[in-house]
């Protein structure tokens, strides 16, 4: 298997500065992996394969992908290192009537076509934060087995989150917010698990994701309440994922990261969508598939692709095509950490 390994010298540079010991650390990453042979390149310095470097713009860095491929064949996985200011969200039509001017997305990223609603490569990014230390990090990351999962959700969405929850652990082991909030959250809950599961309300604006009970929001988490924490996290809350002009302090999914034992952060950039109550369909579902390919074996990279795989072959069996909300979903969710990365190491699944 082929993987990719992307990133922008310039603009990485403008925000790690230190560029050096970024090199070496790829170059024994590479040096590390047996299963995939990886490459490294960045988009706007010149590289052994003849493609033409390219400008700090997403088509552009996406058609770069197209061309390297063309050269040295197709990847399985393509890892992009940086946030939006090293390699950009790509802002998409939003499909849905909501607040949301554009979709942040991967997706064309992982795609081969102009149909960017279904990838075809496993792909993940890994945020910068700023520092040349919290990627490495992410580099040098192993999964440890606990066989142990905790879950949080927003109590109007219990039963729903049952159902996707039952994936990974026992429905009622499921706590719910209220009457869990920050106040009252037990670091605990995050440490020595496989599977970490959110179903609460986020904001792009606020660092704190929310539970609900009628009318009643608590505060469910902030970062603070992110310590030694382990496992995949998988959050079905609104703007769980978004990272613009963001850090550790300020996002939970950037706190998560910055966690030793946290091998990857899956979740949605934008306003996310999901049932009251089962069956599952828009967020829960992807989240569902997603921990059942984990669970399989599959790698996070893998696991994520054929979630969302799966999630439009459902969708398009239920009515024959996938509606604002489908779309919106799919192109949406998207996985920060290394993406050859498993839950279950012992397994050797693709």
């Amino acid at each position: 298997m082929r993987m990719l390994i992307l990133s922008g010298k310039k603009a990485l540079h403008e925000r790690i500065r230190a560029i050096r010991p970024f090199e070496k650390a790829i170059k024994e990453y590479i040096e590390s992996r047996k299963i995939y042979e990886p490459i490294f390149c960045y988009y706007d310095t010149p590289n052994k394969y003849r493609v033409e470097p390219v400008e700090k713009d997403a088509e552009a860095i996406r058609e770069y992908v197209s061309l390297l491929e063309k050269k040295v064949g197709e990847f399985d996985y393509l890892m992009l290192l940086g946030g939006d200011e090293v390699i950009p969200f790509f802002r998409l039509d939003n499909p849905c009537d909501d607040a949301d001017e554009n979709v942040l997305s991967d997706n064309p990223y992982a795609s081969r076509d102009d149909n960017y609603i279904l990838p075809e490569r496993a792909c993940s990014r890994i945020p910068d934060n700023g520092s040349s230390d919290f990627i490495l990090k992410q580099l040098t990351k192993a999964a440890s087995r606990y066989d142990n999962s905790f879950g949080l959700t927003a109590m109007v969405w219990q039963k729903a989150s049952e159902n996707v929850y039952r994936s990974v652990g026992e429905p009622d082991e499921l706590k719910c917010t209220p009457p869990v909030t920050r106040k009252t959250f037990d670091k605990a809950w995050l440490q020595k698990r496989d599977y970490l599961y959110f179903n609460v309300h986020g904001s792009k604006i606020s660092a704190n994701w929310y539970g609900q009970d009628g009318a009643d929001y608590p505060v469910a988490m902030s970062p603070d309440n992110v310590v030694s924490a382990s496992g995949i996290v998988a959050s079905e809350s609104c703007y769980g994922a978004y990272i613009i002009d963001k850090a550790e302090d300020d996002a939970v999914c950037i706190k998560f990261l910055a966690e030793d034992g946290v091998i990857g952060f899956c979740g949605s950039t934008t306003i996310a969508y999901g049932p009251v109550k089962p069956p599952s369909s828009e967020a829960d579902l992807v989240v569902k598939y997603f921990f059942e390919y984990l669970q399989q074996g599959h790698t996070l990279g893998a696991s994520l692709r054929n979630a969302k795989l799966d999630f439009a072959r459902k969708s398009l069996r239920r009515r024959g095509f996938l509606d604002d909300d489908d779309q919106k979903t799919l192109l949406q969710f998207v996985l920060y950490g290394d993406p050859t990365l498993r839950v279950r190491p012992d397994q050797v699944e693709a």
